[in-house]
């Protein structure tokens, strides 16, 4: 009988997969967890398919025995086996053990010495407690009179001498209506505000033209770009393509653990040849969520791989920075998602992806959410680029999968309202 690892931060997702993949009367061997540093610890879950005959063998058993005594401690150090038989030798099988020491008797129990004797009341007299507090203080005087301090005699202020200004009459009044105009008249000037850029703006302002509030105008504008995905039963390949440090990878491995979660096949190939560390960062990633990895660094080894899979299976492939296409391979679709990362500054978005062939991709991933207030920048740059908003991905945490974007959320989130609902009841996030 042979044991499986799996890692992950969610206990209810592994157990879901243990119950997939072991059967629902798999055993669980050993729980820990692992620390990471500047991040939340990770559980990992060591699991095994239920036996054919009564009983463990001695492998599960010896880890089931080791998983115990790492909880258990005796006189500030970790127990083996070999503890418990030297403790059971000496306290006697049927006894219990004695882990702390006995508890002193309480301090009005305890004999008081000879040479104390004399020198404090006896038990019958009163405890020093129930003395009057104003038994033990000073009569009260009153404080002595201490004369006034003089008064301060202040001298004439001086005299700061400014330009004159100019008269009410001299200069031509205002128009009221002149003092604050948005750059975009209506509900554009609101959204230009609200930090996006005056062609986004525009584009809402088009797609909803007889709207007055704002987020129901991005809301209208973000739905009306529609995002491609993988249709059920045709193979796939999937990658996520954009620049060095975009977030491709783990929006990539959170996508396909929500696909193997989906119930459907998932395989991983490790594809970047830009860096050593690509293929063995995949590989743990892999090996941490429970998805199979190949590795393909020519186009023969990744037709090899993608002819290998069975039919109807996503296959997620990791690529380097840029744009990539896959050979021609019949009968098999490609959905290229763009990632877009929410953290970076609007004019370095606008150059990393100036040269980007957008009309090529399926729809766009905004990565990084976590460290960003507002996401007008990367919204202004998903609508120029007429790309439909597919997922939303955040952290670095792969286990906790990916997130299908929502218009109506991401509206209500730039737009936040006082009682946090909208006008028709529904409940919305803020920022």
């Amino acid at each position: 009988m042979e044991t499986k690892r799996y890692i992950g931060n969610d206990t209810t997702r592994i157990f879901a997969r243990v119950r997939a993949e072991l059967g629902p009367d798999a055993v669980i061997v050993r729980t820990r967890s692992l620390l990471r540093e500047g991040a939340d610890p990770l559980i990992e879950v060591l699991a095994a398919p239920a036996a054919a005959e009564p009983g463990l063998p001695l492998s599960l058993q010896r880890s089931a025995i080791e998983g115990a005594l790492a909880r258990v401690e005796y006189e500030g150090k970790p127990l083996t086996v070999g503890d418990l038989e030297d403790l059971a030798t000496r306290e006697g099988a049927a006894g219990e053990f004695a882990f702390a020491p006995p508890s002193p008797a309480p301090r009005s129990e305890q004999p008081a010495p000879g040479w104390l004797e004399g020198f404090v009341a006896a038990p019958s007299s009163p405890p020093l407690s129930h003395l009057l507090v104003e038994d033990t203080i000073e009569p009260f005087m009153p404080p002595r009179s201490v004369p006034a301090p003089p008064p301060v005699e202040w001298g004439s202020r001086p005299r700061i001498v400014t330009r004159e200004r100019p008269s009410a009459g001299s200069a031509a009044p205002t128009p009221p209506g002149e003092r604050f105009i948005p750059v975009e008249p209506g509900v554009a000037g609101l959204l230009v505000a609200a930090g996006f850029s005056v062609e986004a703006a525009r584009m809402a302002a088009a797609v909803a033209p007889g709207e007055h509030d704002p987020a129901r105008a991005l809301e209208a504008a973000i739905a009306s770009l529609e995002a491609a995905y993988p249709v059920d039963g045709r193979t796939a390949i999937i990658t996520i393509q954009g620049p060095a440090g975009a977030g491709r990878t783990t929006a990539l491995m959170r996508m396909a653990l929500d696909c193997a979660d989906a119930g459907r096949t998932a395989i991983l190939v490790a594809a970047d040849t830009s860096h050593t560390g690509g293929p063995a960062q995949v590989h743990a990633y892999g090996e941490a969520i429970g998805i199979p990895v190949f590795d393909a660094f020519s186009p023969q080894e990744f037709v090899h791989a993608v002819t290998r899979a069975p039919r109807g299976a996503c296959i997620f492939v990791d690529v380097p920075p840029g744009r990539w296409a896959p050979p021609p391979i019949p009968a098999v679709d490609h959905f290229a998602y763009v990632a877009m990362p929410a953290h970076w500054h609007s004019a370095t978005l606008d150059a990393q992806f100036a040269t980007f062939d957008m009309a090529a991709c399926s729809g766009a991933v905004v990565t990084h959410t976590d460290m960003v207030t507002g996401l007008a920048p990367v919204l202004s740059l998903v609508m120029e680029a007429q790309l439909g908003l597919a997922f939303l991905s955040s952290g670095r945490d792969v286990s906790t999968g990916i997130e299908v974007a929502d218009p109506l959320t991401l509206a209500s989130g730039v737009f936040t309202t006082s009682s946090r609902e909208t006008t028709n009841g529904r409940l919305v996030a803020t920022a």
